[in-house]
């Protein structure tokens, strides 16, 4: 059996930008040692100078980055494999996300899906135990009103590994073939939701017909089910993991002031405006919660269970039981396994084919 830990977003700077212990709670690094590998997703950049991205920063785009000594985090909770294909990784532009790439090769960390072009950010990580074969696949959704701007890869550009319907197959299909087991790690879904999207469900139902065993996502900032079908398990939202409060300076970029701040001193917020001036933002409530998904591949069906986790204030990570969050996911699981939602999604993708046939939507 195989048995795999994964955590939803990851951002190792903000307010702990330079603390290397105490962020997380004893009893969440036993969890975290407790399995073959250990996987997340990896949403920011990484580089101690802020050469923010020029095609974000003409489009006034959150930039998130983490400076060099923070990525050390991942090291000391030993994370094996992280995700690259998400919205913020060229947050620092080409070279700094050729920067990332590096100090996560120095730090012994694999990563999956970007690179200086598709070739690369298509490379899955092939891991064994005892015998079998497992990939890990990673995809960002392509949809601007999912995840913003962001750069795609193709045979020349670099970029992240798009999440186009029918590439994704092949790649599910074409890595089964090939080993026993196919991970994928997705960013997608509607953000600061509890159930994901009919585009994101569809695209699901493909993945579990073209092979894959586990299906990780990320993205919305908030926990959403996790639902083991008869072949696949499927997380559909992994929410925040260590995602600290940050500071954020005009228009709405990750600030780290060479010298210390009184907090307190500072306009705060818990959205996405535009700034005038250095402010603090924070999470909220719902933003704080993430979930620990821990997964065992075998020779039965793959099936999945969740801890939930919040991070505090001072951004400590510690388990968090929260019965009226267990319910909600509980009540969201339903209506994805037996609910009419396989009818919404039909009835939205008809209905878009007949307008489309009689020339009221685009294509």
């Amino acid at each position: 059996m195989v048995k795999i830990i994964s955590v939803g977003d990851i951002m190792p700077g903000g307010i702990l930008s330079g603390v290397n212990a105490g962020y997380v709670s004893q009893e969440v690094l036993e969890v975290l040692q407790d399995a073959d590998f250990r996987v997340g997703t990896l949403e920011t950049a990484i580089g101690n100078e802020p050469n923010f991205n020029e095609e974000k920063m003409k489009r006034n785009g959150a930039v998130i980055y983490a400076k060099d000594e923070d990525l050390n985090k991942l090291k000391q909770l030993s994370f094996d494999i992280v995700s690259l294909a998400n919205n913020h990784y060229f947050d620092l532009g080409i070279d700094g996300a050729k920067h990332t790439i590096q100090l996560l090769d120095e730090l012994g960390i694999k990563h999956i899906g970007a690179g200086n072009n598709i070739e690369e950010a298509s490379s899955p990580v092939i891991e064994i135990v005892d015998n079998k074969k497992i990939a890990f696949l990673a995809f960002c959704d392509w949809r601007f009103e999912t995840v913003g701007w962001c750069p795609y890869a193709t045979e020349t550009d670099p970029g992240v590994n798009p999440m186009y319907d029918d590439y994704v197959v092949s790649e599910i299909k074409k890595y089964k073939q090939q080993n026993d087991y196919v991970v994928v790690l997705c960013h997608w879904g509607k953000e600061h939701t509890w159930v994901t999207t009919p585009n994101v469900y569809r695209t699901t139902k493909k993945m579990i017909k073209a092979g894959a065993d586990l299906i990780l996502g990320s993205h919305p900032h908030r926990v959403q089910p996790v639902v083991n079908y008869k072949n696949t398990s499927v997380a559909y939202s992994m929410g925040n993991f260590l995602f600290p409060d940050r500071l954020l300076t005009k228009p709405r970029s990750t600030y780290y002031p060479e010298e210390l701040i009184d907090l307190s001193s500072l306009p705060v917020t818990d959205g996405y405006p535009y700034v005038e001036c250095v402010t603090y933002k924070k999470w909220k409530p719902l933003g704080r919660v993430g979930m620990i998904v821990i997964s065992e591949l075998g020779e039965k069906r793959p099936r999945s269970f969740y801890k939930l986790t919040r991070e505090s204030e001072d951004g400590i990570i510690s388990f968090y039981n929260d019965k009226k969050i267990d319910s909600i996911l509980r009540d969201r699981k339903q209506l994805l396994r037996y609910s009419p939602y396989p009818i919404i999604v039909s009835i939205e993708k008809y209905s878009k084919a007949f307008l489309r046939k009689i020339g009221i939507r685009k294509r």
